[in-house]
């Protein structure tokens, strides 16, 4: 198995995965067709919004913003978007890597695609650990949340803590513990423009990011 090592600088640049992780290529597709098809919806929907994409002017010109769903048959394993795939116009079966196992102790995650997984992905599998209810979790980067979250009344994690990061893994984790509606919207303050919403249903998280942005541009 390829394994790569993790990165624990805090002045790397945006997208660049921290975590170390253990890739296998895949024998079939890594996702149910049903998984496929509303990642592959949302973040036409997301990239229509600008939560999501890759733009020269943005972030250093790379990609932002990546969606996970559980596998409905093994909810021990869940499917997330690749790292740095938001540019792409269409999201391809190939853009997809399932997460076998992961360990927020060792930094870890062992998975199965063509593609290394997000640099979030650690972020998300805390998330389905903490609450078997969710089944969905998108990342998006929107100014406008951003930056009215303390207006809109929106969790957030504080601002010393880096995205991709052991410790952001563990300000999610309490954020989830102290906020237990679903779906939730909340920002990473440490992560420039960074929200993130997760909810039991692709369309309640989905609805829940969009209205949040809908407050805000209101």
């Amino acid at each position: 198995m390829p394994d790569r090592e993790p990165t624990d600088r805090d002045d790397l640049a945006e997208g660049t995965i921290r975590f170390a992780y253990g890739l296998e290529p895949p024998d079939g597709p890594v996702a149910p067709a049903p998984v496929l098809h509303a990642l592959r919806g949302w973040r036409s929907v997301l990239r229509r919004l600008g939560l999501v994409g890759q733009t020269p002017d943005r972030y250093g010109g790379l990609g932002f913003g990546n969606l996970s769903g559980r596998d409905p048959d093994d909810p021990g394993q869940f499917l997330i978007t690749a790292s740095q795939t938001a540019g792409a116009p269409d999201l391809e079966e190939g853009d997809l890597v399932r997460i076998l196992h992961s360990s927020t102790a060792r930094f870890w995650v062992d998975a199965l695609g063509h593609q290394p997984p997000s640099s979030e992905t650690l972020t998300h599998a805390m998330i389905y650990d903490a609450d078997p209810a969710v089944g969905w979790v998108l990342h998006g980067h929107s100014p406008d949340i951003w930056q009215r979250a303390e207006e809109l009344g929106l969790p957030a994690t504080p601002p010393s803590v880096p995205y991709g990061s052991p410790d952001m893994v563990d300000a999610v984790a309490a954020l989830l513990d102290a906020h237990r509606e679903r779906p939730l919207v909340f920002v990473t303050l440490g992560h420039e423009d960074g929200v993130f919403a997760c909810g039991a249903t692709a369309a309640a998280a989905g609805g829940a990011l969009a209205a949040t942005l809908a407050r805000a541009l209101s």
